[in-house]
């Protein structure tokens, strides 16, 4: 599946907030797998994004680095961007999401142009019924865009299917987007190429009471700690010991 590129995504690339979390940095430190606990509730995460300058940079940059070689998954028509993706475990996955130079760019794929190395930049929570999550969180105060449908064909021709939501209030680039998939799509970590697992994802912004409120409204258990700086932490168990970006 492409992920669905959210305004807010696009917002806070432009803004610069999502490059710290890896452009410009050193690659994080490959370690042994025993050394990763996971501090969050994983277990509604259903991808995670990493974005880069290039697709095939990013593909060979995780490879080298995993183990694992992505797999191509598609464009984005009209929205200026492609993506490979590789499974992380049941139900979950992750997206390297590059621009697409066969597309008219834009002021996202513009900021995506600026990242030389991977850097995390927005995660997606699965949903079963996107309409009870909506009300769910505009019980807890939170404010929600419109449920949108998406869809796209798999190289194969396969078609996949899915619904999303985003948060508009609080308006964070850490916070997730939701995804229902349609009953009749098999789901990426299904069919993407294996050998990673998803170890650890957690947040880390300066105001973490906004982020914790917003999770804990919609009983997602990803942890939020203090921090100087907005960034989002990611950790895969793979066969080449535990990688953190």
């Amino acid at each position: 599946m492409i992920a669905n590129v959210r305004p807010a995504l696009c917002a806070a690339l432009a803004l610069g907030a999502l490059a710290c979390a890896g452009a410009g940095h050193p690659p994080a430190k490959e370690r042994s797998a025993m050394d990763s606990t996971p501090k969050s509730d994983l277990s509604k995460v259903d991808h995670v994004i990493l974005g880069i300058g290039d697709l095939q940079k990013g593909i060979e940059e995780l490879e080298s680095r995993t183990g694992v070689r992505a797999e191509f998954g598609g464009a984005h028509p009209g929205r200026g961007t492609q993506n490979a993706l590789i499974s992380l475990g049941e139900h979950h996955y992750l997206e390297i999401l590059a621009p697409n130079p066969k597309e008219k760019g834009s002021e996202m794929t513009a900021e995506l142009r600026k990242l030389t190395a991977l850097t995390p930049v927005g995660w997606a929570a699965r949903a079963n019924d996107l309409l009870a999550t909506q009300r769910l969180l505009r019980s807890h105060g939170a404010q929600t865009g419109e449920i949108r449908p998406g869809a796209r064909k798999r190289p194969d021709g396969t078609r996949l299917a899915w619904k999303t939501l985003d948060y508009t209030s609080p308006a964070s680039p850490l916070l997730p987007f939701f995804i229902e998939w349609d009953h009749a799509t098999a789901h990426p970590s299904a069919t993407s190429p294996g050998g990673c697992r998803l170890a650890d994802l957690f947040l880390e912004d300066p105001n973490p009471a906004v982020l914790r409120d917003a999770l804990r409204a919609a009983d997602v258990g990803v942890e939020v700690r203090e921090g100087k700086e907005s960034r989002i932490h990611l950790s895969l168990a793979c066969p080449k010991g535990t990688v953190d970006f």
